[in-house]
């Protein structure tokens, strides 16, 4: 076995090992539906395929002297043993019935992986004569959601006839995407990125993050999923988009934010803190950016009551360009890096830490983790024959978190929660005032005709 199967963690899969079994099985379960019937051999001989184009779906972690490292196995007869265990055919779940699939889906959530063990992915074929479903759940020290998305555009390939491509194994450093090029760079960077932390503190004092949180729990228990379909096909989010001169992602975290002021119109210190994910390949050196691993920092956008959306739009675009600036010019340099040397106190240790800032409530304040997938049909190859009918992504979270995408002319949302400090009831709540914001802008988007405007005939 050569040593250069032994992959070392970055951060993020530090992170992730770290926090295993304490905030969850740190699992990314995908729920696909595909269009029309399909053969349970051709799914098994695709994802078998998988496994070998994409040599991170073969490794187990391999407990070291002091740090924890990713063993890629040799592609072999154990894998195929151990292929065996992770992909199997299930019965009996009611692909038609979407409250108790989304209830199916939650466990598999919360089922834990084996990562010195077994593979760390788990499949499960669920039969179904129109639609059948494939449950495809990746841990996420395999890769980030970027990752996954490759792995569902190969596994939709090959269900259509495309041979898989071969991934790279790349290496998993950030240090890259997030250090200044030159030694004489830093001082600025660490300048920089120190005058931005005082101005967010400041800027932060006096406000109030609002969350769904009805209660604090001093430790993570399970976590649910909700499906949800917007009222506002994708066809007419282009048009709202277009109308309020904005993207569809900058109209999107607008109403949520302004979803989470609603019921805080009268307190003007009402904060929405939506953490958003960014790739980190776009700032590597050219032609130095890896494929797949976990390359994803985050940066927080607050939102604050504004007079009017456009307003709100306008705000939360200035934050994120903002944000963006900031990793272009390599300004988190100093504490990423300083992230990077956290695992050296171990395992053991980091966890304990995790552990600790639950349950004094020292974690940061967040309303929702929003990440937007965006348009989901580029998945589907051209001209395919079996394609995506629905798809619900998913993942563990230490917040509230909302996943967004649109399918075959649909806007649709996965909610995830941690069941002992959210209900499902606020949940509900939620979700009605952010279909209530869509009808809002539909309406005043919508030229009013004389028989609107019209007074009314007495009879």
């Amino acid at each position: 076995m050569s040593l250069t199967d032994l992959i070392p963690l970055n951060r993020s899969e530090h992170l992730y090992w770290a926090a295993e079994g304490r905030l969850g099985p740190i699992n990314q379960p995908y729920m696909l539906r595909l269009s029309g019937p399909v053969d349970a051999a051709l799914v098994r001989q695709t994802l078998r395929e998988l496994v070998t184009a994409f040599p991170r779906m073969r490794s187990v972690i391999e407990p070291g002297f002091w740090l924890d490292r990713m063993r890629i196995l040799p592609d072999d007869f154990i894998v195929d043993q151990l292929f065996d265990d992770a992909y199997q055919v299930e019965h009996g779940v009611d692909l038609d019935d979407s409250d108790a699939l989304q209830a199916w889906h939650s466990t598999r959530l919360n089922d834990p992986l084996s990562l010195e063990h077994g593979l760390p992915w788990r499949a499960r074929f669920l039969p179904h004569p129109s639609q059948p479903g494939l449950l495809f759940v990746v841990h996420h020290i395999v890769g980030d959601g970027r990752s996954m998305i490759q792995m569902l555009c190969a596994i939709l390939g090959r269900l259509n006839g495309q041979p898989i491509s071969a991934s790279p194994l790349d290496s998993p450093s950030m240090h890259a995407a997030v250090t200044p090029a030159h030694v004489w760079q830093w001082p600025a960077a660490i300048w920089r990125g120190w005058r931005q932390s005082r101005a967010d503190a400041r800027a932060a004092q006096g406000q109030q993050v609002i969350t769904l949180n009805q209660r604090h729990s001093p430790r993570f228990t399970t976590s649910a999923i909700r499906y949800h379909e917007l009222p506002c096909p994708a066809e007419v989010m282009k048009q709202l988009a277009r109308a309020n001169h904005c993207t569809q992602n900058a109209l999107l975290t607008a109403l949520i934010a302004n979803t989470f002021l609603a019921p805080h119109a009268h307190n003007p210190n009402a904060v929405a803190a939506l953490r958003i994910s960014v790739d980190l390949r776009r700032y590597y050196p050219e032609g130095q950016a890896p494929t797949f691993g976990n390359y994803v920092a985050t940066c927080t956008v607050r939102a604050r009551h504004q007079p009017t959306l456009t307003a709100q739009i306008a705000d939360i675009e200035q934050q994120i360009q903002q944000q963006l600036a900031r990793f272009e010019r390599r300004d988190h340099a100093l504490p990423l890096t300083l992230y990077e040397w956290l695992p050296v106190i171990g395992r053991r240790r980091y966890g304990q830490l995790i552990a600790l800032s639950k349950a004094r409530g020292s974690l940061p304040d967040i309303s929702c983790h929003f990440s937007n997938l965006g348009s989901a049909e580029f998945i589907n190859p051209k001209n395919s024959s079996v394609r995506l009918e629905n798809l619900f992504p998913a993942t563990i979270n230490a917040a509230f978190l909302l996943g967004a995408l649109s399918l075959n002319g649909r806007q649709f949302l996965v909610v995830i929660r941690q069941c002992a400090e959210v209900d499902d009831a606020t949940v509900r709540t939620f979700l009605n005032g952010f279909d209530q914001q869509f009808t809002n802008v539909q309406k005043s988007a919508t030229p009013a005709t004389p028989a609107d405007t019209a007074p009314a005939k007495s009879r």
